[in-house]
């Protein structure tokens, strides 16, 4: 192949990647549970630090519950500080490791803690679905 041709076909090359990469990022994000996937944008959500998403999920009977659905992306770290309005964490999806009162604990899918601290920590161990509720 001529050196011409090859430029040709690099500059092609690119142009194929540059325009595969754009119908790419158009796409929504696609979010696993263990039993199915789930295609969503996260439009609508409100947003923390660490790319967290989060929804505030409204009792119309009880607004003293409160129960928050979070998106915690793989690496994020919720940092120790009081939080009085969680005492119960339910992990939907992936893995989550909490550090309560110094002990260390792991949730995995479909799995719940009840804890009487309003102090903890943790970091997503993978991309993960968590429920919290302040019911103790």
């Amino acid at each position: 192949m001529t050196d011409e041709r090859r430029i040709i076909l690099d500059r092609v090359n690119a142009l194929i990647d540059k325009r595969k990469a754009e119908l790419l990022r158009g796409l929504p994000s696609i979010h696993e549970i263990d039993d199915g996937i789930i295609i969503r944008f996260f439009t609508e959500w409100d947003g923390c630090v660490n790319d967290i998403k989060y929804r505030k999920i409204i009792d119309e009977n009880n607004p003293d519950d409160i129960n928050i659905f979070y998106f915690l992306p793989k690496g994020a770290v919720i940092e120790l500080k009081k939080r009085d309005y969680i005492h119960s964490i339910e992990c939907l999806s992936g893995r989550f490791e909490l550090n309560i009162d110094g002990e260390s604990k792991l949730l995995t899918g479909f799995k719940k803690i009840s804890f009487n601290t309003e102090e903890f920590q943790g970091i997503a161990l993978e991309d993960t679905y968590v429920l919290t509720s302040n019911r103790k």
